[in-house]
């Protein structure tokens, strides 16, 4: 490794462990202070968010509040005891986690900046973090940023640093695999596999999603199911960790799908791995929820899942998850006209042109893959030929921000990882063809000014 790379990589590693250091540490000289602070939306129209922390031995919390750091005079109370969760791996790890505490802190103003520490005046604060709510339902703007397969290495801090560096972007949605504790597999040199893994994490992601909402949907690495004698509740972690405004939706599957509205869009999070045939509930849900979308409120229809519909990578090609939820699923986004589909799972960027059954369609969905965001699996670099429908594919680390201008225009950007510059390399206008004079089309996204990229050719594996 050239030394300039291996010296980036290194101030990087020092800044992440000081980061997490920092997290773990809390405030000084409490017993029991906050850690693994971290925020998301309470509802599903952004007026309210959820704090979540863990500590020791410390069930109950509070959150105190205000629009100055100076003067914390608002207070949210827990509203039950803070809960641990035991797993049992099959090859012998027993793991009990920290108390789990969550707070949800209603009646926020849109678009305003609160200041917030958490946990006990006995036992110990955090320290203060900020947060920046989103407008209104029905506004015209929004900054999103989305990644895919964060992960805890060296690329996922560099990426977790330039989403800490947007000062205009206040909401990160993550589509699935998370921490890849992998706590169903066995360990192997280089690769360990352990629930410790996601208290690593949430220290990692700490100092930037204590200050903005994060938004999850479960991945292959969050299932974390195996045979008896192991624990056998799939997404045991995930759900226990995290709360997501799901009964806000009317979905009763905890964090495992749901939807919420943020500014100008309707945003849907749904589950690769669970049942999503036609009879199943999250179907059913899904129908539900598009029949409710009210398009002059929230003009932006996203959807998110982890295994992508559409993807010429050589990695994850067409895997059963991908294949039958897009043959049952795929006509209800294209009846109810969905914009933008994002999914991760292939470790690599790759921008759609509007597809439907595999065809070019000016009205179709556009899909977007973003699994980039610094697994510690490396990056997919191996490629079919491209499909008329692929626009733009990139096997390299980064992260995408959608920012949503008005009802008909929004703009993407790809800013991708080189060593710890974060380098704009797709950068694309997405137009409703209904406001392009010119075209024929009422619905889909018109791809205005975004390059043509085959990928790194040399990656190549025909």
């Amino acid at each position: 490794m050239p030394c300039d790379v291996a010296c980036a990589f290194l101030v990087v590693a020092v800044v992440v462990i000081s980061a997490v250091v920092a997290a773990d540490a809390g405030v000084s000289g409490a017993d029991d202070a906050p850690s693994q602070v971290h925020l998301a939306l309470g509802d599903s129209v952004g007026t309210s968010v959820v704090v979540a922390w863990l500590t020791k031995n410390v069930k109950s919390g509070v959150v105190q509040y205000g629009t100055s750091s100076s003067s914390l005079n608002s207070k949210a109370t827990q509203a039950e005891d803070a809960e641990s969760y035991f797993y049992h791996s099959a090859y012998g790890e027993d793991y009990t986690s920290g108390l789990i505490h969550f707070v949800n802190v209603t009646g926020l103003k849109s678009n305003t900046k609160y200041y917030y520490k958490c946990g006990t005046s006995s036992d110990g604060f955090s320290d203060v973090f900020s947060f920046i709510t989103p407008p209104a339902v029905g506004s015209e703007s929004i900054r999103i940023n989305f990644i895919g397969d964060l992960g805890q290495t060296v690329n996922s801090s560099s990426t977790l640093a330039h989403i800490q560096d947007d000062k205009e972007t206040f909401l990160t949605v993550l589509v699935g695999d998370l921490s890849y504790a992998d706590s169903a597999e066995k360990s192997t040199k280089g690769h360990n596999c352990t629930q410790k893994r996601w208290d690593t994490w949430g220290n990692l992601v700490q100092p930037v999603f204590a200050n903005q909402p994060l938004m999850l949907l479960p991945g292959n690495h969050e299932i974390e199911y195996n045979v008896p004698p192991a624990t056998q509740t799939s997404f045991l972690a995930y759900q226990k960790r995290f709360k997501m405004p799901s009964e806000a939706s009317g979905a009763t599957n905890g964090n495992l799908y749901y939807s919420f509205n943020v500014g100008p869009a309707h945003i849907i999070m749904l589950n690769s791995y669970m049942d999503f045939n036609p009879d199943s509930e999250q179907y059913e849900w899904l129908i539900s929820d598009l029949a409710k979308v009210d398009r002059k409120k929230t003009p932006w229809l996203i959807a998110n899942m982890h295994a992508p519909w559409y993807n010429s990578d050589s990695h994850h090609h067409n895997e059963p998850e991908e294949v039958f939820m897009r043959k049952f699923m795929e006509p209800l986004m294209f009846e109810n006209h969905v914009d933008i589909i994002f999914s991760g799972h292939v470790h690599a960027y790759e921008r759609m042109y509007p597809v439907y059954n595999n065809k070019t369609m000016a009205n179709a969905t556009t899909y977007i893959n973003i699994g980039d965001g610094g697994n510690r699996e490396g990056p997919a670099t191996g490629y079919f030929p491209q499909p008329s429908w692929s626009a733009y594919r990139e096997p390299a680390f980064g992260h995408g921000n959608f920012e949503i201008f008005n009802s008909t225009h929004a703009h993407f950007t790809w800013h991708k990882n080189l060593y710890t510059e974060n380098v704009v390399s797709d950068d694309v206008w997405l137009v409703r063809n209904s406001a392009i004079s010119s075209s024929p089309y009422e619905h889909g996204l018109a791809h205005i000014s975004g390059r043509e990229f085959d990928g790194y050719a040399p990656f190549k594996k025909f």
